[in-house]
């Protein structure tokens, strides 16, 4: 008698799902994006490494960037000018204000002195060189978030007794009443305030604040420091709290809260 024999089909493996970081959203995922970044370059890019807790998605990429802002609805944005077109921003800033918790930040290259200013007067919370470390940036972001989620509105630091520099609103307030600054006086103040106790060079005030390509000399900065410390200063001649640090250049030590 003949044998048959019995012949039976094993299906082929099936591939297995790629794995994909926490921290990179999926489609169909419940997992969104928190973190929006906009950069080609600079300290932005460092944030996923630096936050791997965070669900951040960085692109270079206009289109992409609108789409995930406005699908995904981001806690916190961060735009590079360039790539950030102003078409962007202005995207950003409506955004902004549909969605009072959303948090946004401006990045420039360290001599776009105006481009910050501009972001900061137009309704970003914050305004950063792309010369901010990418431990600091990420930092400040971290910050803003638990701001919010404390139901914080401003960023305030005290820089003299009884007076608060608001980084949102770009206001020095004694109380209820603003203390008038120019661009550049709330630009010093804001340098040496982010950074209590730390002196910095009259060069080094100059590129933070000025710009790289700056025209102005050294003498500059002390002009504005004289201005500053008419305005924060009990006695502007023996000031206290914006100190002249001898062969280096100065440094801001505000009062203990």
């Amino acid at each position: 008698m003949a044998t048959v024999a019995t012949v039976v089909a094993v299906p082929p493996p099936q591939p297995q799902p790629a794995t994909m970081p926490s921290n990179v959203p999926r489609v169909g995922d419940r997992a969104r994006v928190a973190w929006l970044v906009l950069a080609a370059d600079g300290p932005a890019l460092e944030l996923p490494a630096l936050s791997p807790d965070t669900s951040i998605r960085v692109t270079d990429d206009s289109h992409r960037f609108r789409q995930l802002l406005l699908a995904e609805r981001p806690r916190i944005v961060v735009c590079a000018q360039p790539p950030a077109s102003p078409e962007d921003l202005a995207l950003v800033l409506e955004e902004r204000r549909r969605r009072a918790r959303l948090r946004i930040v401006h990045l420039a290259p360290p001599d776009g002195v105006a481009e910050r200013l501009a972001a900061l007067s137009a309704g970003f919370d914050d305004a950063l060189t792309t010369a901010t470390s990418g431990s600091e940036l990420a930092g400040r972001l971290g910050w803003l978030e638990a701001r919010v989620a404390k139901g914080t509105s401003s960023v305030a630091i005290l820089v003299a007794d009884g007076l608060e520099l608001d980084l949102v609103a770009h206001e020095l307030r004694r109380g209820p009443r603003i203390v008038h600054l120019r661009p550049k006086e709330f630009g010093l103040l804001a340098v040496l305030a982010n950074h209590p106790g730390r002196a910095y060079t009259r060069r080094e005030l100059l590129e933070r604040v000025w710009g790289s390509r700056h025209e102005s000399g050294p003498r500059t900065v002390d002009v504005h420091v004289r201005w500053v410390r008419a305005k924060i200063e009990p006695d502007p001649e023996r000031p206290v709290y914006l100190v002249t640090v001898r062969g280096v250049g100065y440094r801001l030590d505000p009062p203990r809260r």
